[in-house]
């Protein structure tokens, strides 16, 4: 039994250093400048997009960060397209963590002074001659020209 806690111990400890780990594409604040919000990932495979998010409490008290995953999109400045997040059958976002389903899910964290969460978001990819995409996160600074990874 001890043998397991330890082994459980260490494969999350694993898990968040590698998440806290990952070099962030971009940086912005939030628009209150009480986060810090790195776009970590924005890959294509199978022709979805799927974009990763870092968000963390810069301030020194509990604050909440929420947004419906409606309100998130990507331009391809290229083609001057507008692009929404994936859905289900169910018509909710895939996305997460979800705090619930209204209006097709929501991310709502509260953070302490200096915690980290991470959220996902699927979308249809862009076409392949897009090469970059603008990104747009309620609360937050716009992340311009992030280069697709395929």
């Amino acid at each position: 039994m001890k043998k397991l806690s330890l082994l459980a111990v260490l494969f999350w400890a694993v898990v968040i250093s590698s998440v806290c780990a990952m070099e962030a594409i971009q940086t912005q604040m939030s628009t209150d400048a009480n986060f810090d919000v790195s776009l970590i990932r924005a890959k294509v495979s199978k022709d979805v997009l799927t974009v990763q998010v870092l968000l963390k409490n810069t301030s020194s008290i509990k604050r909440n960060y929420s947004f419906d995953f409606k309100d998130v999109y990507y331009t391809d400045t290229k083609d001057k397209k507008k692009y929404y997040g994936l859905k289900d059958s169910e018509g909710h976002y895939i996305a997460g963590p979800a705090a619930n389903w209204l209006r097709g899910g929501n991310f709502n964290v509260y953070f302490e002074p200096g915690d980290k969460a991470v959220f996902w978001i699927k979308f249809p990819a862009p076409p392949e001659a897009t090469e970059s995409v603008d990104i747009y996160i309620p609360w937050a600074l716009p992340f311009e020209d992030i280069k697709i990874q395929r």
